[in-house]
């Protein structure tokens, strides 16, 4: 082989082993894709907001429930469900413990405390969730419909 091919091949070679090593630098730590749906009470999709918030705990594996701080949280990341599935995503790092915030327009809000495991690979966690309509004192008493379904 001459010299003018083995110059661009050995270029070549070490552009794609530099190429290969990035990418799998990328991806070094394992990550928690939690997914569901959302649904209000009589099984429709829910437009709802999801929040994400530090615990002000520590490791998942310890039990600190007694020392978790629920006032002025940080909020870490946020997302929207699908307003005509209910479907919803969010990325999570493993081993954290976090408060999952859910509200929306007539719904009731829901606060629930997640545990995210130790992991040494990507894990998917699927979680699906119901929120109930709001009750207002004559909303559903005299029509039974949901406080979204009236017009006023």
């Amino acid at each position: 082989m001459s010299k003018s091919f083995m110059r661009p091949f050995a270029l070549f070679l070490v552009c794609t082993f530099t190429i290969v090593v990035s990418a799998q630098a990328q991806f070094s730590r394992p990550v928690i894709v939690m997914k569901g749906c959302v649904l209000t009470s009589d099984g429709k999709p829910a437009t709802v907001r999801l929040s994400i918030h530090e615990t002000g705990g520590s490791e998942a594996d310890e039990d600190t429930a007694h020392e978790i701080t629920t006032c002025g949280i940080q909020e870490i990341t946020a997302s929207k469900a699908n307003s005509e599935s209910g479907h919803y995503l969010l990325v999570l790092k493993p081993a954290k413990k976090y408060w999952l915030h859910l509200e929306g327009t007539f719904l009731q809000s829901i606060d629930t405390l997640l545990q995210m495991p130790k992991i040494d690979k990507p894990l998917t966690i699927d979680q699906n969730f119901m929120l109930n309509w709001r009750q207002t004192p004559d909303a559903t008493a005299t029509t039974g419909e949901s406080p979204a379904a009236k017009k006023e």
